[in-house]
């Protein structure tokens, strides 16, 4: 009996449904640009805070309460926080703070005139995108990428780039031989899987390793799903050992803050409350601060 390719795979029950017209191993164009954006650095002076200064309360009582709490663990795989705590709640004469100026919202900035005066090419296209991204044996990875602007523009593909390293990466720019410029928002879900755990083994193109490179799955993708993959491995190109150190840089930062938490188990931290009633000869209305 003939199997069509389609079903033949579909049977199989690999990851891979068909052999598509257009599965050749590609790599993004050298003409294509694609950076990380920069990072947002306050450049005003660091000023000395403040210093706070506290009324000279006159207490007139006090309460003190232990109290048995249970809080979120600081990180997750540890435990949660718990032990008792001390609240102490002194009643205080009423210590005549001035009252709390209101904030006025600036209203928005009009778009500035170097802005309004850029080009239609000068104007970056914005791109909200959706990655699923399965990581097999840290080697290759399988995707699936969804912009918002339309189902048709959903493509699968199998790339050789750990895309564990855009762990931290929500968006990045890139610009074409055009001049075009182009910045994508990413949503990116990602996953591990160990291949020699799989009862179904994936169907995983031959790839080089290297240089990032991709096979598309998607048969008759739209121009702007194909352009997203060569962005994302044009990024990977130029950027790829920043991305793949910070991760390293996180995950032994992590590491490290674990163990001191485990060494030094955080304890729930005592509270103390002022409490007093406003004097009505400076309020209209009597009311209550804490």
């Amino acid at each position: 009996m003939k199997l069509y390719p389609l079903l033949a795979a579909t049977l199989a029950g690999g990851l891979v449904c068909a052999t598509p017209l257009n599965g050749q191993v590609q790599t993004p164009p050298q003409t294509i640009e694609a950076k990380l954006p920069e990072p947002v650095l306050d450049q005003a002076p660091e000023l000395p805070a403040a210093p706070v200064e506290k009324p000279d309360f006159e207490i007139e009582s006090t309460q003190v309460k232990l109290i048995e709490v249970v809080e979120a663990p600081p990180m997750t795989g540890l435990p949660p926080v718990e032990g008792t705590m001390t609240l102490t709640i002194h009643g205080v004469a009423d210590p005549k703070l001035p009252e709390i100026p209101t904030t006025e919202v600036a209203p928005p900035a009009s778009p500035s005139t170097a802005l309004t005066n850029l080009s239609e090419e000068e104007f970056p296209e914005t791109h909200l995108v959706s990655i699923s991204a399965t990581v097999y044996d840290g080697a290759r990875t399988f995707l699936h990428c969804q912009t918002m602007e339309g189902p048709d523009k959903a493509v699968t593909a199998w790339s050789n780039v750990n895309f564990n390293h855009f762990c931290g990466v929500g968006n990045f720019g890139s610009k074409g031989a055009d001049g075009k410029l182009r910045n994508y928002h990413l949503m990116m879900g990602i996953g591990n899987e160990d291949s020699e755990q799989l009862e179904e083994k994936p169907s995983i193109p031959q790839l080089p390793d290297g240089n990032p490179a991709f096979v598309i799955l998607t048969e008759n993708p739209a121009p702007e799903a194909v352009r997203l993959v060569e962005d994302l491995h044009a990024l990977y190109r130029a950027e790829g050992l920043k991305m793949a150190a910070d991760v390293i840089a996180r995950k032994k930062a992590e590491d490290e803050k674990r163990a001191y938490l485990l060494a030094n188990p955080p304890q729930p931290k005592d509270v103390t409350v002022h409490f007093w009633r406003r004097d009505t000869e400076t309020q209209t209305q009597e009311g209550t601060q804490p």
